[in-house]
């Protein structure tokens, strides 16, 4: 076992002699003389620290050193440190944990995988760097200097040849090249949404973010609502995989946790339709999205419903002689939303007395299936298309559906959906609560997104060939709020990469929980300069066996580590 040095301070005897096993080695607990002290309070107790410390840390090393691939792996996944400053008694019971559960799977002949890193990145060293005057550069790594010294003192058995820090452009580097690589596969995009603005932070923050009151968890300010243009992670697309996941939990053991994320994602019974929309002879360049648990009868929408605090709700959309002021809050808009299956044009209303879903703010209007929308659509002059039949069996058929007519309304859900998913515009099952996730944040301590805006390719990514996209030098910060990246005109300066043209990067950072939700892969191996690391030693390695943590990380921290 591990005798820690908090229990030597109560041990009160004349003679002593503790002796184990670990790793074909006799240990022997004794005084530089040889002999055991009458008392072991004061400096005694400081000298056996002190003549241990070395001899356990260098049989630590070697521990660490002498892995054998055939043996099997056990992996100790601790809580990722943000270098705050000094250890605190949070830190030091996790961590006790892990290192006790380390040296008890090595005793056991385990290859013990137990590595430390930082989560660096990040507002408070940014709020701290501010208040102090200093470069959140400077306060982080001071910080970690301190925070690993306190770790070593305390003999943890952690491997630190696996260390890093998610500020090193070595380690964010691959942040971006994964970016990257989702927005390659559609998983990534930009568009402008209500999000939720902290007032004294002045930036943008996830769901997760903001406590059961409504205020900011990093602030404490109460949280706003503001429409911006943000990055955006398609996480809902996992949402249905993550919650039959569940089902292949012990709930013996892991029942609040089950309950926790089974909550926060929600009953999966439907998916979001992206529509163009269009504005005379013109198309927007953001879509709608419509939350619906009845895609199948996509064929059959005659119009579409909007939350009179929906980001369309403007002057500029009304139509002419409908109303002079925002605050009448009904009526139609100077707009359209394209049926992606059959492109017809859909007119779109605002609505102050509908019933939309949790967490929607705009619903189809479906005649044929909906009573309310029929007399909605009958009223307002709508065409009604019917698009369920009942076959002789007494089941439910499409009809009027383009190709899926003839598919039970059931088999017609699922075309549908796979093929919205196939051909871009939806179709990813997730409850109507879920958001996407939010991953802009309107300040300096963060890894930059790596993609430019040029005005004639738009959007355009980095190559890969020129990552990391390292973050500017900065001689001070000033202040909070618009992104202090767009000071630094010299680096937002660039030739878009595909036509020549100017462009600019752009200059909002990534939730640092986008560094920490795949950093338990680097870990594997930490120091691949070629990708974020490498196949076959991350098949070894995983899955983790024992996460120590926050149960609170359970739809947050954790979360993102599952859907990445």
């Amino acid at each position: 076992m591990h005798l820690s040095w908090s229990v030597l301070k109560h041990l009160k005897i004349q003679e002593l002699r503790i002796v184990y096993q670990y790793r074909n080695c006799v240990r022997t607990i004794f005084s530089k003389t040889g002999k055991w002290p009458d008392d072991l309070r004061g400096g005694a107790r400081q000298d056996i620290e002190d003549y241990w410390k070395e001899k356990v840390q260098l049989q630590d090393e070697k521990s660490h050193q002498c892995l054998d691939p055939k043996k099997e792996k056990y992996y100790v996944l601790s809580m990722f440190p943000y270098p705050s400053g000094r250890l605190h008694m949070g830190h030091v019971r996790v961590y006790t944990i892990s290192d006790t559960m380390a040296r008890f799977q090595r005793m056991r002949g385990k290859q013990v995988i137990h590595p430390m890193g930082w989560d660096a990145f990040g507002l408070p060293a940014e709020n701290a760097a501010i208040e102090r005057g200093e470069l959140p550069e400077n306060w982080t790594y001071s910080n970690i200097s301190t925070m690993k010294k306190q770790l070593e003192n305390l003999c943890f058995s952690f491997d630190w040849s696996k260390e890093f820090a998610t500020c090193d452009p070595a380690y964010y580097r691959w942040t971006q090249y994964i970016f990257l690589k989702m927005f390659e596969a559609g998983l990534v995009f930009q568009k402008e949404a209500s999000v939720n603005w902290d007032p004294v932070d002045r930036t943008v923050l996830a769901d997760e973010q903001i406590d059961e009151m409504g205020h900011s968890w990093r602030s404490g300010a109460k949280v706003e609502k503001k429409y911006l243009k943000q990055w955006y992670i398609r996480t809902t697309a996992y949402a249905k995989s993550l919650l039959e996941g569940l089902q292949d939990v012990d709930p013996n053991l892991w029942r609040d946790i089950i309950n926790l994320q089974r909550h926060w994602i929600g009953h999966c019974n439907g998916c979001r339709i992206e529509f163009k929309l269009k504005h005379g002879n013109e198309f927007l360049d953001d879509t709608l999205s419509v939350y619906t648990t009845s895609p199948e009868a996509l064929c059959a929408v005659s119009h579409i419903l909007l939350n009179t605090e929906h980001k369309l709700n403007k002057q500029e959309y009304y139509c002419k002689g409908e109303r002079e002021s925002v605050e009448i809050p009904d009526g139609k808009l100077m707009l359209q939303a394209i049926n992606p299956l059959t492109d017809k044009p859909i007119p779109l209303f605002l609505s102050s007395t509908t019933d939309y879903l949790l967490g929607t703010d705009s619903r189809l209007g479906i005649p044929s299936i909906d009573e309310e929308d029929r007399h909605f659509a009958v009223t307002n002059g709508l065409e009604v298309i019917e698009v369920i039949a009942t076959a002789s069996d007494g089941s439910e058929v499409l009809v009027n559906s383009e190709q899926f007519s003839g598919l039970s309304r059931e088999a017609g859900f699922d075309a549908v959906t796979k093929y919205a998913r196939e051909h871009g515009f939806g179709g990813h099952i997730t409850s109507s609560k879920l958001n996407d996730w939010l991953i802009s944040r309107q300040r300096y301590w963060g890894t930059p997104i790596p993609v430019m805006h040029c005005q004639n390719c738009k959007t355009v990514p980095v190559p890969l060939k020129d990552l990391p996209v390292q973050l500017p030098k900065i001689s001070s910060l000033s202040g909070k709020g618009e992104s202090p990246l767009k000071q630094a005109t010299e680096w937002i300066s660039v030739k878009c990469p595909r036509c020549g043209s100017d462009a600019q990067r752009e200059t909002d950072t990534m939730d640092t929980f986008v560094d920490s939700s795949w950093y338990y892969l680097r870990y594997l191996d930490p120091h691949n300069t070629q990708r974020p690391f490498d196949k076959d030693k991350a098949d070894h390695g995983m899955p983790v066996d024992l996460y120590i943590g926050g149960k609170e990380h359970g739809s947050s921290t954790i979360s993102y580590v599952i859907r990445a």
